[in-house]
């Protein structure tokens, strides 16, 4: 005999805002829950880099989105900790690291041969006494390899630690951690019952007639990083570049040429950071107004895509 149901709640985006998270205690009416056996776990990669300027950036995320005293988020290293106790007995289901490109400059931009995925230090031979920061084998870029070679590192997490989800945050991204936390919970399922997830603020590619996630802040499944990093070869990512190479429409290009469907999760209606926040100032303001997300956005900015691609700006 089935259970009754509940009487009917609408929830909105409005009603499941920061502010609110306290009146989303309810299941969505009508929706069975997934059924698995533990919450999705998804590793939080904040781009950063060395230098001064992006320590202190490191210092004030660590002081604001990160320190929020919720256990469910947790620094790599203490999520590795808590993945040889028992399931129930552990905690963490975000992990987060600091992910710097470390490699001196004579090696590549994405990582595609043999030598370590990762190193102890950054090419100064530095390294962050917060033990919080993940430096990857590759010379430092932006468009050109990072991302694919933290994928790499995302998924070879997924076999060693049961990570499900990795995602790419950049460090001007203010995070409304606690709204993450309730989307992988109402929204992501864990492994297996998550292939070709990809999720993001929607944005579009012309030349290559796509949709791909804006790189403030997205995601995948593990799937999916395995399939970005490790089954398709550098070359084969070089190829399929855009002709002005772009992190994110580049990586939107990698994940569409899987040749199986995929589930693509617009984020624009429940955006749930505030970006960009350049300087200490604006991410702080930006900080201190995280009570009023998610935004809710357009679904695709064609107010701003056609007239760029109609005038051959755009990618």
């Amino acid at each position: 005999m089935s259970a009754p149901l509940l009487r009917y709640q609408f929830f909105s985006q409005e009603n499941r805002a920061l502010s609110k998270l306290d009146d989303h205690l309810w299941p969505y009416n009508r929706e069975e829950p997934i059924g698995a056996g533990h919450s999705s776990t998804m590793l939080l990669g904040i781009f950063s880099t060395s230098g001064d300027k992006y320590n202190g950036r490191r210092e004030y995320i660590r002081e604001t989105y990160l320190a929020t005293g919720d256990d469910r988020i947790c620094k790599l290293e203490e999520f590795k900790r808590q993945a040889t106790q028992k399931l129930n007995d552990r905690r963490c289901k975000i992990p987060y690291t600091f992910v710097i490109g470390a490699g001196a400059s004579d090696r590549p931009k994405d990582h595609d041969d043999n030598e370590p995925l990762t190193l102890e230090t950054d090419q100064d031979g530095h390294a962050d006494e917060e033990g919080d920061c993940t430096y990857l084998n590759v010379k430092e870029n932006m468009e050109d390899g990072k991302s694919t070679t933290y994928m790499k590192f995302g998924a070879g997490l997924h076999v060693e630690y049961g990570i499900d989800y990795v995602a790419k945050i950049d460090d001007d991204t203010v995070l409304a951690i606690q709204l993450l936390l309730q989307f992988i919970e109402d929204d992501l399922p864990p492994t297996p019952f998550n292939r070709r997830i990809y999720g993001g603020t929607g944005w579009a590619s012309y030349a290559h007639n796509h949709i791909y996630a804006a790189g403030q802040f997205y995601f995948m499944s593990s799937d999916l990083a395995d399939y970005v990093s490790n089954q398709l070869t550098s070359e084969d990512r070089l190829a399929m570049m855009h002709g002005r190479h772009t992190e994110d429409a580049d990586m939107g290009t990698f994940i569409f040429s899987h040749p199986r469907p995929i589930k693509f999760m617009n984020l624009s209606s429940f955006r749930f950071w505030h970006h960009p926040k350049k300087s200490k100032t604006e991410f702080l303001a930006g900080w201190k107004s995280i009570g009023g997300l998610p935004g809710h956005g357009n679904l695709l900015p064609f107010w701003h895509l056609c007239p760029s691609w109609m005038s051959g700006k755009g990618i």
